[in-house]
């Protein structure tokens, strides 16, 4: 994260601790989300705006991805080895075929880390084109893209492309801008009206049927460009909505959210195997109890939290740091010396 006087300033780990709980929250209920009303209320509203701030915070603090005219063809090759490898884990565990189409096909977790090295790539053209055309641009292939249809998940092209108005956002922002952000008067008045838009889905489930499908990335339009694009818009507008409310009320102090922030990564791959193998291999999301509101509420709040303390261990915390900064043109590089 960003340094402060040579420290890490900890509002930004604690942002990204918060929200890889949401994101362990969220998978480890998807499997009984649609039949537990409590779980799914909780579901619903943390898709609203947990990836799209999470992407909004990678391209904060991806400005190193090209710098000085170098591209860090490093990271992305390590970003693309772990997504495929993450995709690999996950099939053999939920028992699938590894096929060329399934190994290609990201339509669960692994996404993220595929995107991340789309994104990755593309941050020399968004250098290049600036703020105010490269926001732009972003925007408009967000927007119409949605009139293609590759759900599919294939190489996460969808994803990519649907939330790259969020990483170009937070590529052009500076880390001070966040701070302003968390100050502004209006961050009160966003904490209200998010909480009101979450209140209105607990009281009407139906509620935001009618742009939700938009929250996911890869879902293309159903109704045509201007219903679709409206649609987008109103997912974008509030996940920015709920995204601000987030920062505002984000602790500035350190403590054990700063730690888990700094090792989202881990805890991303690794919770989303162990769901894979509870769902797969455990009768736990078979129990009738389950879709009782109180009851599997609390059961999927306790399994959430002890898989994230399990995945958030120290001794993980050093293999991904590895992995994420391995010189893997090092490797495949030979270095021509002089003479040759």
């Amino acid at each position: 994260m960003e340094k402060r006087g040579g420290e890490r300033i900890a509002l930004f780990d604690n942002i990204k601790g918060i929200l890889i709980i949401l994101v362990v929250l969220g998978h480890i209920a998807h499997p009984i989300h649609n039949e537990n009303p409590v779980l799914s209320a909780v579901f619903d509203t943390i898709y609203l705006f947990h990836m799209p701030l999470f992407v909004f915070m990678s391209g904060l603090f991806a400005k190193g991805a090209y710098r000085g005219g170098k591209l860090n063809v490093d990271r992305i090759l390590s970003f693309l080895v772990l997504g495929f490898g993450f995709q690999v884990a996950l099939a053999l565990v939920n028992g699938a075929a590894l096929t060329p189409a399934r190994i290609l096909s990201f339509t669960s977790a692994p996404w993220y880390l595929v995107s991340m090295a789309c994104w990755y790539a593309l941050t020399p053209a968004l250098s290049h084109l600036g703020p105010q055309r490269g926001l732009a641009l972003a925007f408009a292939a967000s927007l119409l893209w949605g009139m293609v249809d590759l759900s599919s998940g294939l190489l996460a092209i969808s994803r990519t492309i649907a939330f790259l108005p969020y990483f170009a956002l937070g590529y052009y922002l500076k880390p001070q801008d966040i701070l302003r952000i968390r100050n502004w008067r209006g961050a009160a008045c966003a904490v209200a009206i998010a909480l009101a838009i979450a209140a209105i889905r607990v009281i009407d489930p139906d509620a935001h049927e009618w742009f939700f499908p938009m929250v996911y990335g890869d879902n293309p339009y159903e109704h045509g460009l201007l219903m679709g694009v409206l649609q987008k818009l109103t997912a974008l507008g509030i996940g920015a909505l709920f995204s601000v409310t987030l920062i505002r009320l984000a602790p500035e102090h350190r403590g054990a959210l700063t730690t888990l922030g700094r090792r989202t990564l881990q805890v991303y791959v690794l919770h989303r195997l162990i769901r894979a193998w509870l769902t797969f291999h455990t009768p736990l999301y078979d129990f009738p109890w389950m879709a009782e509101a109180v009851p599997g509420a609390l059961a999927v709040t306790a399994v959430a939290a002890a898989v994230t303390l399990v995945c958030a261990a120290p001794v993980f915390e050093r293999p991904f740091a590895r992995a994420l900064k391995f010189r893997w043109t090092k490797v495949f590089v030979r270095p021509v010396r002089a003479g040759q």
